[in-house]
């Protein structure tokens, strides 16, 4: 039983030990292009999607 709980536990991740890269463009670098170029969420859409998930905090 003890093996199928370590199992478990090494599946779950928190958010604590992801790691990501940000700059002055995105707010979460996904990755990066075969030239070298980032992609991922910029600050604007990372605001966007906090303020929709308060507002829908607010509504329950």
């Amino acid at each position: 039983m003890s093996e199928r709980k370590n199992r478990k536990l090494n599946k779950e991740i928190k958010v604590e030990d992801v790691e990501f890269d940000s700059d002055e463009n995105f707010a979460f670098i996904i990755g990066y292009t075969s030239g070298g170029a980032p992609y991922g969420v910029t600050h604007e859409e990372m605001n966007e999607i906090e303020n929709e998930k308060h507002e829908t905090d607010d509504t329950i």
